[in-house]
């Protein structure tokens, strides 16, 4: 048996022994020695690089997870907020628009109440702003009875042009002037008090102190401010309302302005509007339901007017004040149109000053 191999006890032979590698090869036990002679170990080394690249890429792994994962929630997240933020805005803009759709319809509605039902008078209460007479001034012991001797007009007779020998009403004002046909036989109380005014010099100089375009125009107030005004009988005493006469207030009409039920003076109004303002009588089938003549539905719808304004209906609650009709205008509504036209200011009143220069009594030749 040679020296350099032996049997180990499982009969298996080995090499000798291996002698020390100086130059840091790999040794008989797999250990490498440095230059340095720090001892390392293949496997260890191999097992440390592995740990490291497996920390390394498993970190690396995380990292790119955790941050693809923040994304797509912060992309969900950011959509979200978009659609909830588009929805605030879809709701906003529909309140918006409800709210001007709102503001527009309470304005119109306002303004048409405005015209249909304010603009004449005040509802039995003090108007110290625009229309009517204080109804301070009077108190229900100081009404002047209207006159029971009266007739009621045949139909259509409102409209009629004045006969010859009929004693009319002449408004001479600043821009033209209107002639006015009266009806002492319907109405004596009106007229008498209107007559006796003009005979006194009443109306001279006074102003028309209130003017709604496409509705009226009113004056008989000496003070201007649409609440004064007397009347021609004793003590000044408002008088009674002379409604049922078979007049109505067709454009053209020239009507009593007042303050609520029995509150008559000085103060009139021309009805200038073109168009049929019904209010709460709806419509003219409903007026004629109500009472109202035929032939005065047909003019309305024809000339224009304000139904709504004739006392008749007063008793039965359609209308909220009636206003007695003691005239009519068959001259000048060219003039009482131009007159509404004018410039006003918030309170309906002409911004320069138009007046009745001159107001008397004419017999029809």
């Amino acid at each position: 048996m040679s020296d350099t191999k032996k049997k180990n006890a499982s009969g298996r032979t080995s090499s000798s022994p291996a002698k020390k590698n100086t130059s840091g090869k790999k040794t008989a036990t797999g250990s490498t020695r440095s230059s340095s002679g720090k001892k390392t170990t293949s496997s260890g080394r191999t097992a440390s690089t592995t740990q490291k690249t497996a920390v390394r890429h498993t970190s690396s792994t995380g990292n790119s997870h955790t941050k693809k994962k923040l994304t797509v929630s912060q992309r969900r997240e950011l959509e979200r907020q978009q659609h909830i933020t588009q929805l605030l805005v879809l709701v906003g803009c529909i309140l918006v628009a409800f709210i001007i759709l709102m503001v527009i319809i309470i304005m119109s509605d306002r303004e048409q109440r405005k015209k249909d039902y304010a603009a004449v008078t005040s509802t039995g209460t003090s108007d110290t702003t625009s229309s009517g007479i204080q109804s301070a001034l009077y108190s229900s012991d100081e009404v002047y009875p209207a006159s029971t001797e009266f007739t009621q007009a045949p139909d259509g007779e409102q409209l009629k042009k004045p006969a010859k020998g009929e004693e009319v009403a002449v408004l001479e004002t600043s821009m033209g002037t209107i002639k006015i046909r009266l009806f002492p036989e319907y109405v004596p109380t009106a007229v008498e008090n209107f007559k006796t005014l003009i005979k006194n010099g009443y109306y001279d100089g006074i102003t028309f102190h209130r003017v709604m375009d496409n509705f009226m125009i009113q004056s008989g107030d000496p003070t201007g401010t649409g609440t004064g005004g007397d009347t021609a009988f004793e003590g000044y005493k408002a008088f009674e309302d002379e409604f049922g006469r078979n007049l109505y207030n067709i454009r053209g009409a020239v009507s009593m302005a007042n303050a609520g039920t029995n509150t008559n003076s000085s103060q009139f109004f021309i009805v200038q509007t073109t168009t049929a303002s019904y209010g709460n009588l709806v419509d003219a089938e409903t007026f004629v339901s109500y009472g109202g003549a035929q032939w005065a539905a047909d003019a309305y719808e024809k000339n224009g007017g304000t139904p709504y304004l004739d006392g008749q209906f007063k008793a039965i609650g359609i209308n909220q004040s009636g206003h007695t009709v003691f005239g009519q205008v068959y001259e000048g509504m060219k003039i009482v149109d131009k007159i509404a036209g004018v410039e006003t200011d918030s309170n309906d009143k002409p911004l320069k000053d138009v007046t009745i220069k001159k107001a008397y009594l004419q017999t029809v030749k």
